[in-house]
């Protein structure tokens, strides 16, 4: 069998190989400057080699190790762990010494069962996890995809805990956590929800390396607020972004922006940056902001949430967001909130209960949702405008200053007035 990571996750596996009798051909690393792991050798061009374990301790690096290898799939299992025979374990697992899977137990694929972990009947382990070491899953609980549960953490039976989430160490999970979600403590609480595993990936490496470069697109009153935004944030201590410029397609390269920085370039330009690069996308038309998002090709471009200090959201728990999102002061949100990619709060907006936003929406000033509202995709609600309660807003429509929305309206339309009423401009 063979090894696709010489990491120290890398050696305890060798270990367990080992104990069960596993012959080890080879280790292979793209890191060049390592020959040998546990006098083992170390290769860099690999070939098609299988049955293969990813003996990485990082998620998502093996999620994206396994979607480029199209290979066969070891799973390995240390002799003192103890399998029912009614468990399943997916392909590319590894269970650690001491560790207990109880009967009807589902495992997923390029798993990590760390040291004395205890996973109790029914749980189902979505692919790509990482269960700690001594930690334990009460009965029927279900861990998504990408899941990180901290060493000695308990989470109690039938709760759920959400993907790409991590669990801290010596926590109680007590009830359900949302995908993405940081929560630590006992109880356990939710703490912030996480960027995407791919730009957390990114970010973590920039932390690493002290890199926290960030850009504006689109250097216009909204692209200045954005920059201030980012100074807001910095000196609240919640991030420590350094602030390189902006980017415009209709300005010259080399043109000042206030106080705040330098036009960088426009698209080709952003398209060419070779290093690891935070971007905004502060653009008011929700057509314009989809069409930029949809001309950047650059794999170093990442969107973070830009989030005020001021934000405030009622139930952490059921709050959840995509990327890109820019927040400015004095937002908040209720609770079962869901907001998608790419949409910016202009200020003081309120969200109801139960409200679920799309993506590359622009909502002005003091914008009202309530409770279980809907709102599509590339919408612009005006200054001061209310939407009531259950109504589902489509695409493409914009909503006048100042109006109140009280039905479904027609996509691609405007609406103006108390109640607001299609406006036909010729």
């Amino acid at each position: 069998m063979y090894l696709y990571g010489a990491s120290g996750h890398a050696k305890v596996i060798i270990d367990i190989m080992k104990a069960s009798g596993i012959v080890i051909d080879a280790l292979f690393d793209d890191d060049r400057s390592i020959h040998e792991l546990l006098s083992i050798p170390v290769m860099h061009n690999w070939a098609g080699e299988s049955p293969l374990i990813i003996s990485i301790g990082n998620n998502y690096s093996r999620k994206q190790i396994s979607e480029k290898l199209n290979c066969e799939y070891g799973t390995v299992i240390h002799p003192s762990a103890i399998i029912s025979p009614n468990a399943s374990i997916g392909e590319g697992s590894v269970v650690m010494h001491s560790a207990i899977v109880q009967s009807g137990a589902k495992i997923g694929k390029h798993c990590i069962l760390n040291t004395g972990v205890s996973i109790d009947h029914e749980c189902v382990i979505e692919n790509f996890v990482h269960i700690s070491p001594q930690a334990t899953l009460c009965g029927n609980v279900h861990v998504g995809e990408g899941a990180w549960i901290g060493a000695s953490a308990v989470v109690i039976p039938g709760v759920k805990v959400g993907k790409w989430s991590t669990i801290g160490a010596g926590s109680v999970v007590v009830k359900d956590v949302p995908d993405g979600a940081l929560a630590y403590g006992n109880p356990c609480r939710i703490k912030c929800i996480q960027a995407e595993p791919a730009l957390r990936d990114i970010h973590e490496r920039n932390q690493e390396n002290k890199l926290k470069r960030i850009a504006v697109y689109g250097a216009g009153g909204l692209g200045r607020e954005v920059a201030g935004g980012i100074q807001r944030i910095n000196n609240a201590s919640r991030e420590n972004w350094d602030f390189v410029g902006f980017y415009d397609d209709n300005l010259e390269v080399g043109t000042q922006v206030s106080h705040y920085g330098d036009v960088l370039g426009g698209m080709n330009e952003l398209n060419a940056v070779e290093e690891p690069l935070a971007l905004a996308i502060a653009v008011g038309s929700p057509q314009i902001r989809k069409l930029i998002r949809e001309r950047i090709t650059n794999p170093n471009i990442y969107f973070p949430n830009l989030i005020a200090p001021s934000f405030k959201v009622l139930d952490l728990q059921t709050f959840k967001m995509g990327q890109g999102n820019i927040i400015q002061d004095s937002c908040s949100a209720t609770c079962d909130v869901t907001i998608g990619d790419f949409n910016v709060f202009n200020g003081a907006n309120v969200m109801g209960h139960d409200v679920v936003i799309g993506n590359y929406n622009v909502f002005m000033p003091s914008v009202h949702l309530s409770g279980a509202v809907e709102v599509g995709d590339c919408n612009l609600l005006g200054v001061d405008s209310v939407v009531l309660q259950k109504v589902k807003i489509g695409k493409d429509v914009t909503l006048g200053a100042g109006s109140v929305l009280m039905a479904k309206p027609k996509d691609g339309n405007t609406y103006i007035g108390v109640p607001a009423k299609k406006f036909d401009f010729k």
